[in-house]
């Protein structure tokens, strides 16, 4: 009696078992699904995780001189992860707007053009700014062709200016007397400012002065209109005195 019981409940513990294996089996058919779920979210966090910031590679150059009329090449150099956008300013003012090329490119320089230039660099993990570079655009202008006349009295300082001359980088100047070049004497002196003047004038000082001035940059020279001194005589008093009574 007790081995017949004994084999039901055996009996009754394998349908058990059997039942749970079962369940067990429907309930993986569901799981894979889920687990790939749970593994591309953490394979996704390790990703993010992973990316990296924007950063410099290398100092770039702080100032750059440009013929005027050449073009002008500046390059943003950055790394961290894909992708990265730049965005270009002139003088804390956008001249692009978020463009994947890390070069700016200006063809047919202009004096305008002139300024300090800056790059940001950005993605997904934050933004980098790069140092300012100083673009200065080399040229040189012309003189007026208005010629110029000027008077001293014999014997006074004559002080003649240089025609104006927009120039950069600033020129180098020599002034000539009727067509002589003139060396500076203990009378004759050429200023910082590139004023010529000439101490205790006498008649002989009289005639045609000019400036040429060169850039040694851009290798243009330009030659000023005249400028014309006149020396006039010394006043003398010519009151004689009175004859007494």
């Amino acid at each position: 009696m007790k081995a017949g019981i004994l084999s039901q409940e055996r009996s009754a513990a394998m349908g058990r078992a059997r039942r749970t294996a079962a369940g067990t089996a429907r309930g993986g058919s569901r799981c894979p699904p889920l687990l790939l779920l749970l593994l591309l979210g953490s394979c996704c966090h390790m990703l993010h995780g992973q990316e990296v910031a924007p950063y410099l590679r290398g100092g770039g150059l702080r100032q750059q001189v440009v013929l005027e009329g050449n073009r002008l090449v500046l390059t943003c150099l950055a790394g961290g992860s894909w992708p990265l956008q730049y965005r270009w300013t002139l003088n804390n003012s956008d001249v692009t707007g978020w463009t994947p090329q890390y070069r700016l490119s200006v063809g047919s320089l202009k004096r305008t053009d002139a300024g300090l230039y800056q790059c940001v660099v950005r993605n997904r993990m934050g933004a980098v700014i790069h140092g300012r570079t100083e673009v200065q655009v080399a040229f040189m202008g012309t003189f007026s062709a208005e010629e110029q006349r000027k008077t001293v009295t014999q014997g006074r300082a004559a002080i003649i200016n240089q025609p104006p001359l927009a120039s950069f980088p600033r020129p180098l100047v020599t002034w000539y007397k009727d067509g002589h070049k003139i060396i500076p004497n203990n009378q004759i002196a050429i200023t910082l400012d590139n004023q010529l003047v000439v101490l205790a004038t006498t008649a002989a000082d009289a005639g045609r002065y000019h400036v040429e001035a060169v850039n040694e940059m851009t290798g243009e020279n330009a030659t000023s209109s005249a400028v014309y001194l006149s020396i006039s005589a010394a006043r003398t008093n010519h009151n004689a005195p009175a004859l007494q009574q």
